[in-house]
């Protein structure tokens, strides 16, 4: 089967036993590299971390198309006593993802902020 945007990656289990599983935008699984992608929920390849589900979301979620990953530090400004680092945590993670289209023939821009990387400057 062929990959339908958008990817993204769903706990699976409970708390104290997290796996961590890809799907795309019509609920197909993603099975491994060989049988890449599956309609049957049992063929899910299970990650043992969500960041090792995301490394695995942004390889193969692309399209097929081979890609380079960066990284970048990006600062994150909030009016003082808004947020809460856990409300905060919440909103990063439903909208983690920012796809862009670049100038002609340069689409394929991702840029996925990792929740779990968040730590508050002290100036």
């Amino acid at each position: 089967m062929d990959y339908m945007p958008p990817g993204y990656v769903v706990r699976v289990c409970d708390r104290r036993w997290s796996r961590w599983i890809i799907k795309d935008g019509v609920g197909q699984y993603w099975a491994g590299e060989q049988r890449r992608w599956s309609s049957k929920p049992s063929d899910a390849m299970l990650f043992y971390t969500e960041t090792d589900a995301l490394a695995g979301c942004n390889r193969h979620c692309m399209g097929g198309y081979e890609i380079d990953t960066y990284h970048v530090s990006v600062v994150l400004t909030v009016i003082a006593g808004q947020w809460s680092r856990k409300t905060l945590m919440r909103r990063l993670k439903r909208r983690r993802l920012f796809c862009a289209s670049g100038p002609n023939g340069k689409d394929g821009l991702l840029l996925e902020i990792l929740p779990g990387t968040l730590k508050k400057v002290e100036s």
